[in-house]
């Protein structure tokens, strides 16, 4: 109870002396920060353009592209605004509830494709080969992931000639 009177007494002390509290001071220089995000911008761009990247096929899980946006996000400059523009676009809260996502339960999520082909036209710019994991999940899916979220209770099922749900 004393700790709090004396917090108390501090805060009414700092606002009749109007001593407000400073922002918290980020040793990088403002002018180094915008840098940082014209590049991060320019990079985007530079993604985007390029072509040849089938946008109907996924051939990564989600957990994988969730893995690819967090580790491009850690890049110099980049924030999920810029990210999300970059996806065409995308809400701040489809992206989000995609990263939030366990295994494949956002497959019908729209932030999905759009990631895969971004950072496959960011593979492809960077001049990386395929992983491991996107040539097994190619032989095993050739057809690529579902981007449909199955629904629970809506399987049927045909016994004889009757269908039982």
């Amino acid at each position: 109870a004393r700790l709090l009177e004396e917090v108390k007494y501090e805060k009414e002390k700092s606002k009749k002396s109007g001593i407000k509290r400073k922002a918290s001071t980020n040793n990088e220089n403002p002018a180094k920060k915008t840098k940082h995000r014209a590049e991060a911008t320019i990079l985007i761009h530079s993604i985007n353009a390029v072509q040849g990247v089938p946008e109907n096929i996924v051939y990564d899980t989600c957990p994988q592209l969730v893995t690819k946006i967090k580790d491009f996000l850690q890049r110099d400059g980049m924030m999920k605004v810029t990210l999300s523009e970059g996806l065409g676009g995308v809400n701040a809260s489809s992206l989000n509830s995609f990263l939030a996502g366990k295994g494949q339960d956002q497959c019908g999520n729209k932030v999905y494709p759009l990631a895969y082909v971004f950072f496959e036209k960011l593979r492809i710019l960077e001049g990386k080969t395929k992983t491991s994991a996107r040539l097994k999940n190619e032989v095993e899916r050739p057809y690529g992931f579902s981007l449909k979220k199955e629904r629970a209770g809506n399987k049927w099922f045909l016994i004889g000639s009757r269908f039982l749900s």
